[in-house]
C-alpha cells in the first residue's frame, strides 16, 4: 500500500476502531455505582483528580520530545500523537496502542521506522523504571500485599534486562555491528543490521536528557498518586498518601498487560483490594475504585477521541460550506 494512502487513512481508521471500542465498553462501565458515589462526592476534588490525570499527557509529550533522535519534532505534534495513542491504549486491548504510536510517529511526525521504534522502546523502559520506583516507594512507606512484593521482583528483572540491553546498544552499537558484520552467516548479518538501530538511542548517550526523561516519568506517577488522594478526599476518606502510593503501585502491576478495553474490572478490583488491605469498608473501597477509574479514563480517552472526531467532521463541514 502506498505510503501516502497510509497517511491519509491512518487517523480515520483509528477513529473507527476507538468508536467501536467505546460502543462495546461504555455500557460495561459501572454507571449506577458511579452515580451513587458521585452523589456524595465533592465535585471540586473530583475535578482535581481529573486534572491530575490530564497533566500526564503534556508530560508524556515532553518526555517523547526528549526521546526523539535529534529532537526534530515539535511539542504540539507530539502532544497530538500522545493523546491519540492514550485513547487507543485505553480502549483497544493488547498492543494496539503501541502499534498506533509507532505508526503515528512515522506518519504524523515524519520519523523513520527505526527512530519511531527507538522512542517506543525508550518509553517502555521509562514506564518500567517509573513503576519500579513507585513500587519501591510503596514498600518503604507502608505494608504492601504479598502479590505486590512478588510482582516487584519480576518487574525489576525485566527492567534491568531491558535497560542494560538498550544502554549497551546505545553506546556500543557501532563496534558490535562491525564485529558481527565480518561473519558470513545470515544470523550474524541480520543481527548486525539490527544493532545499527542503536544510532537512534541518543537519549541514553546524553546524561542530561536521560535525567530529564527519568524526572518526567516519575512526575507522571506522582500525578497518578495525587489523583488517587484527590478521590479519597472527594469521597470523605481522610487523605492517605501511603495508601494512594500502594494503589498506584498495585495498578502498575495489574495493568501491565491490558486484558479488557480500559482495564474495566481489573482496575476496579485492584483498587478495591488495596483499600480493603488498608481496612477501608467494602462499600467505600468500591466507591473509591469506581470513581478513581472514571477520573482516569475521562482524561485518557476523551481528548484523543474528541480530536480525532473533529478531524473527521471539520473537513466535511468545509466541503459542505
Amino acid at each position: 500500500m502506498p505510503w501516502a494512502t497510509v497517511r491519509r487513512w491512518m487517523l480515520p481508521a483509528l477513529w473507527v476502531v476507538i468508536t467501536m471500542a467505546l460502543v462495546l465498553t461504555v455500557p460495561r462501565l459501572p454507571w449506577s455505582l458511579a452515580a451513587e458515589a458521585a452523589s456524595r462526592a465533592a465535585p471540586g476534588w473530583i475535578a482535581l483528580a481529573v486534572l491530575a490525570n490530564l497533566v500526564i499527557l503534556p508530560m508524556w509529550a515532553a518526555e517523547w520530545r526528549l526521546l526523539v533522535p535529534g529532537r526534530t519534532v515539535g511539542f504540539r505534534p507530539l502532544l497530538e500523537i500522545v493523546v491519540t495513542s492514550a485513547a487507543v491504549l485505553n480502549t483497544v486491548p493488547m498492543l494496539a496502542g503501541e502499534a498506533s504510536a509507532v505508526a503515528l510517529l512515522m506518519t504524523r511526525a515524519g520519523l523513520s521506522r527505526g527512530a519511531a521504534l527507538s522512542v517506543l522502546a525508550l518509553d517502555q523502559m521509562l514506564v518500567a523504571f517509573a513503576k519500579i520506583a513507585v513500587l519501591a516507594l510503596a514498600a518503604l512507606v507502608s505494608p504492601v500485599p504479598p502479590w505486590v512484593k512478588a510482582g516487584t521482583v519480576s518487574l525489576a528483572a525485566v527492567f534491568l534486562l531491558l535497560g542494560t540491553s538498550l544502554t549497551v546498544v546505545s553506546h556500543r552499537w557501532e563496534s558490535l555491528a562491525a564485529r558481527l558484520a565480518t561473519g558470513v552467516s545470515l544470523a550474524r548479518q541480520s543481527l548486525a543490521r539490527l544493532l545499527t538501530w542503536g544510532r537512534h538511542l541518543e537519549a541514553l548517550r546524553d546524561a542530561r536528557r536521560a535525567a530529564s526523561v527519568a524526572a518526567l516519568a516519575l512526575a507522571k506517577k506522582a500525578a497518578e498518586v495525587a489523583a488517587a488522594v484527590s478521590v479519597q478526599v472527594a469521597l470523605g476518606v481522610p487523605p492517605d498518601i501511603a495508601a494512594a502510593t500502594v494503589v498506584v503501585a498495585a495498578l502498575a502491576l495489574s495493568t501491565l498487560v491490558p486484558i479488557a478495553p480500559g482495564n474495566v474490572g481489573v482496575y476496579e478490583a485492584t483498587v478495591f483490594a488495596v483499600y480493603r488491605f488498608f481496612g477501608i469498608a467494602p462499600e467505600v473501597a468500591l466507591a473509591l475504585a469506581v470513581v478513581q477509574h472514571l477520573a482516569f479514563l475521562a482524561p485518557s480517552i476523551l481528548p484523543g477521541y474528541v480530536m480525532l472526531t473533529a478531524r473527521q467532521l471539520v473537513p466535511r463541514w468545509r466541503r459542505a460550506g
